[in-house]
């Protein structure tokens, strides 16, 4: 059984995984580079619950404001366990369950049977219409051998997506005897991202329950077909599921969950998150940025950032800062982008910068009301004045 351990490259992990394969599809074999799963540092109680995931075969369900890591984990999974790219689903007001298993466009298919007679053609196949989701991909790459027409037709339909490990997996063949025979070497397990689902409608995580569970589904269009993941617990596939609490979820889903909230970063996790995303924030000593340092007393950053992360931490747990919207991790990284692309001075303190604090102050708040609290915060925490640009 796989055992997931949260963070270290891969000299921590005594082992070289295959190289990462970003959100575009591209291989990315340095562990420095930016957004690198190498530099994620999951907690120990988010590593026991991914463990208690892995061991009960469920979805592993995370709550958390923006900004804590609970899509980057997926990636992070994905890399440490050597799987492969990771199958995304972004959640949206109008998602139904379907949608993560397959879609079949019935309007192209019945505008085809249409303009094949005029073509003196037969119609294309049902199967040209199919476009698999990402459980219904996981499904299909876990038993290749009993799918291989199906691979095929999801291989000509979505190329990029059906990226293999080797060369030599990623030729598929169209005839199904060879499809079948060279499927079986390629069976591989998945990670799949369900992002937000409290965005969808709330039947949608019910309907999802029995496809999660039995990791099976019946596409309707082909004569009811059944689709199902081997009973094998090494190729299930391992779902993570990620919400921002906007609603409740049902709780038959989430009896079938294994549950975490991922809380508010400490402020010695914001400096490492910050040291490994946000280049240029080092003291000019200190030598490139890269993954986080394990050992207590990591390096701090430049004189101006350290301020501005104590103050940050000060005002997101300042019981006296009433804000509508408290700013997270997101918030605190895109202000010191933005603080480091003006030119913000890293040898100087807050009052140092305070002419370009005054023109970022939107990278943080996102209601009106927060303005006139975070600058009154600036005060009693900072003996800071600030000014922003009038409107």
């Amino acid at each position: 059984m796989d055992s997931f351990t949260g963070f270290g490259d891969s000299s921590a992990l005594g082992r070289t995984p295959p190289p990462w394969v970003n959100s575009k599809g591209h291989p990315v074999a340095d562990e420095q580079a930016p957004a690198h799963p190498a530099g994620y540092q999951a907690d120990p109680g988010l590593v026991e619950a991914v463990n208690t995931a892995l061991i009960l075969a469920k979805p592993l369900l995370l709550t958390g404001r923006p900004g804590t890591g609970k899509s980057e984990l997926a990636e992070r999974i994905a890399w440490e366990l050597g799987i492969g790219p990771v199958l995304r689903f972004e959640a949206q007001s109008l998602t139904e369950a379907q949608e993560l298993f397959y879609r079949f466009d019935l309007v192209g298919q019945m505008a085809d049977a249409q303009l094949a007679p005029a073509q003196k053609r037969q119609p294309l196949p049902a199967e040209y219409f199919l476009t698999f989701g990402p459980i219904g991909k996981a499904i299909l790459y876990a038993n290749p051998a009993a799918y291989g027409d199906l691979l095929e037709w999801d291989r000509r339909s979505d190329a990029a997506t059906f990226a293999l490990p080797t060369t030599a997996d990623s030729a598929i063949v169209s005839s199904p005897a060879g499809a079948d025979a060279a499927a079986v070497a390629r069976a591989r397990r998945s990670v799949v991202l369900i992002d937000e689902i409290d965005k969808a409608a709330r039947d949608v995580p019910n309907d999802l329950l029995n496809g999660i569970e039995r990791m099976e589904f019946r596409i309707r269009d082909l004569r009811n077909r059944l689709v199902a993941a081997p009973d094998d617990l090494h190729l299930r596939p391992i779902v993570v599921i990620t919400s921002n609490s906007e609603r409740d979820l049902p709780e038959p889903f989430l009896r079938r969950c294994v549950f975490y909230h991922i809380p508010d970063p400490t402020q010695n996790k914001l400096r490492e998150i910050l040291r490994a995303r946000v280049a240029g924030l080092m003291p000019p000593d200190s030598g490139a940025a890269g993954p986080p340092a394990q050992a207590a007393g990591a390096p701090q950053l430049a004189p101006f950032y350290e301020a501005l992360l104590s103050f940050f931490v000060a005002f997101r747990d300042d019981p006296a800062a009433h804000t509508a919207y408290t700013p997270g991790t997101s918030e605190l990284l895109d202000w010191a982008r933005v603080l480091q692309r003006l030119g913000a001075s890293p040898a100087l303190d807050l009052e140092g910068n305070k002419a370009l604090l005054d023109r970022t102050l939107s990278a943080v708040v996102k209601h009106g009301d927060d303005v006139r609290v975070l600058l009154d915060a600036f005060r009693r925490l900072r003996q800071i004045e600030l000014r922003p640009l009038a409107a």
